[in-house]
């Protein structure tokens, strides 16, 4: 396995780090039988620093925190502020070349050829955080930076990149915010130690979004395995065979035809289900068994994806989910993790929370947990004013609602504002946020109350048969007309939340944002599921009439086959509880705004404790 994911085998990146070669870092590690005297004095050398280490314990300076998302500058401003001693560097990738000179350039191989990429350091704007960027030509192909997380190839080229990056800037821990890749291995054989958290939201993306072995393989191999890869007679003839079906060129060269997969992949895999594309399918199931027998070291009950999070969580030196009720749950529930539930049960692990930094933002009429009961109406009001049908035909409808002009509206609103107004914001990713329990959640109340309204929000909705059909139900029952609208593009959430009573979040997995947290501060009561960091910051006004700010169904919805049900549970009692005891939802809302989600010393003390046991 280690031919396998240690990449170029450390001969490469050092030279181009460093100006060394390879063979000096062996002739530094293995001495001749004519330095023995020498060799015995180092060996007495270390094991003095050894000793005195473990009676004087080096305090850690520097952290690289490396991500593809948002940069964490609340997080660093809030721990800087608790250890000022701490130097926080974040290391993230761009996907256009900043206009000013590179600190330094690269060369990397990866998927049977040579890239290019660059280092740049952001000049210090606020906050005294150093930012360094990396760019490559790949990253221009991207049209935003969260395909990072769904795409293995680009997520593939950014740890390459990140590896050697972090050779030169030398931290002593480095935090890989949920990238599922070892980060370590580069750093086994030189001459200062590196130590690695990998911090993971959620398993389930590895669970629900399997790679499969040939196309796994072509992004993770090193050179060495790339050339067998690329030489096996079988792979060769099917990759052909794939590039002529959707190429009138004739076959030349392996790479020019791998690069072609790449970019096509999702439109060439079809499922052999839905009758589509048979010739396609049984190609690529064709290479996927023939890269299993290639690399049979590697596979993890056929599944390679596995190896990738097998090999993170075995190699990192602290693995962590951010979540306690979460960690509790893969700890004590081995279905949750499948095959990974050992792995991770023997690896060292714990938890760390959320803080999250509110911002201020320009909603139609701000308000305090003081005067809500004054202002907050006029919010609701006016969002359900900007839905009604003329305003919608006429394209009248607010702009700064939206964040761009790529947007969709299907119904409409009746101005009637007594009726409580439902909010909720989904992906097409129906099952990690419960989308398809919200829908049918909505189906039902729409059954049972008359005097409801509804904002749903799921961006390119439009393009899945599920949502579409749950729009052909809505539009078809006309005593729902007046009573819906969905939008199908980005939208500025404050704006909606600030107006909406209630907030629909039946998450199944684990759930990794934050926007409860931003709902809470807008007084839109959370009615969530009991998961992850759901369960973790939303108190139950049932089970806590004190300091309730929400409503939470009393299981997870993960394996539940009547989750629909369960949620509906919950629905009902936030209904029956808004007409029936407005005082009791006065201080919901009250509660809910004066959470405090902040980076409270006791979250930051967290990660301090993993970063010192590292």
């Amino acid at each position: 396995m280690n031919s396998f994911y240690e990449t170029e085998a450390h001969s490469v990146e050092p030279d181009i780090i460093d100006n060394e070669s390879f063979s000096d870092f062996e002739n530094d590690r293995h001495w001749s039988s004519g330095f023995e005297l020498r060799k015995w004095y180092k060996i007495l050398k270390i094991f003095l620093r050894k000793l005195k280490k473990d009676t004087k314990k080096e305090d850690f300076k520097k952290i690289l925190y490396i991500t593809t998302n948002n940069i964490p500058s609340d997080f660093i401003e809030a721990f800087q502020k608790q250890y000022p001693d701490k130097n926080i560097s974040v290391l993230i990738p761009v996907i256009q070349k900043p206009d000013r000179k590179a600190e330094r350039s690269f060369e990397f191989f990866l998927q049977n050829r040579i890239n290019q990429a660059y280092l740049y350091k952001r000049p210090r704007k606020r906050d005294n955080i150093e930012i360094w960027e990396i760019f490559s030509p790949i990253f221009a192909e991207m049209n935003n930076t969260e395909e990072f997380s769904s795409r293995l190839f680009y997520m593939a080229h950014f740890t390459k990149c990140a590896r050697i990056c972090a050779l030169k800037l030398k931290p002593d821990i480095i935090h890989s915010d949920n990238i599922p890749f070892f980060l370590g291995a580069e750093f086994e054989r030189k001459k200062y130690p590196i130590k690695t958290l990998l911090v993971i939201n959620d398993f389930s993306i590895y669970e629900n979004n399997k790679f499969e072995p040939f196309w796994a393989a072509i992004n993770i191999v090193d050179k060495r395995n790339m050339r067998r890869l690329c030489r096996d007679k079988i792979i060769k003839k099917c990759v052909a065979s794939l590039f002529n079906l959707h190429n009138t060129r004739k076959f030349y060269q392996m790479r020019e035809c791998l690069e072609f997969i790449y970019k096509n992949y999702s439109k060439f895999r079809k499922y052999i289900d839905k009758c589509e594309d048979i010739d396609e399918n049984i190609l690529f199931s064709r290479m996927n068994a023939r890269v299993l027998k290639l690399f049979p070291k590697m596979v993890y009950d056929n599944d390679i994806s596995y190896n990738v999070i097998n090999f993170s969580i075995k190699k990192s030196d602290f693995t962590a989910v951010v979540s306690k009720t979460y960690y509790n749950d893969i700890s004590d529930n081995p279905q949750i993790l499948g095959k990974m539930y050992d792995i991770f049960n023997n690896a060292r692990t714990g938890y760390v929370s959320y803080g999250v930094k509110l911002l201020p933002y320009l909603i139609y009429q701000p308000f305090t947990a003081e005067n809500f009961r004054d202002y907050r109406g006029r919010n609701k009001k006016y969002i359900i004013g900007e839905f009604v049908r003329d305003r919608i035909k006429t394209r009248f409808v607010d702009r700064t609602l939206f964040k761009n002009e790529d947007y969709a509206i299907r119904g409409y609103l009746d101005s009637f504002y007594e009726a409580p107004l439902i909010f909720g914001t989904f992906t097409t990713d129906l099952f990690q946020l419960g989308a398809d329990i919200a829908l049918d959640g909505i189906l039902k109340l729409f059954e049972q109350y008359k005097n409801l309204q509804v904002i749903i929000n799921i961006p390119n909705g439009l393009k899945n048969n599920y949502i579409k059909t749950w729009l052909e139900l809505m539009e078809k029952n006309y005593s729902y007309n007046g009573r819906w609208v969905y939008i199908d593009g980005d939208i500025n959430y404050p704006q909606f939340m600030s107006g909406a009573d209630m907030i629909l979040l039946p998450a199944r997995c684990n759930p990794y944002n934050t926007i409860h947290y931003e709902a809470m501060k807008y007084g839109c009561i959370p009615i969530a599921s009991k998961s992850g960091i759901y369960n973790d910051s939303i108190k139950d006004i049932f089970d806590d009439m004190v300091e309730g700010c929400g409503f939470k169904t009393k299981t997870t919805l993960m394996n539940d086959k009547n989750a629909s049900m369960d949620y509906l549970v919950i629905l009902n009692k936030a209904m029956n509880l808004y007409s029936k005891n407005p005082a009791s939802w006065n201080l919901l809302i009250k509660n809910a705004m004066n959470y405090n989600s902040g980076w409270t010393f006791e979250v930051i003390e967290k990660y301090n404790e993993i970063y010192e046991k590292l």
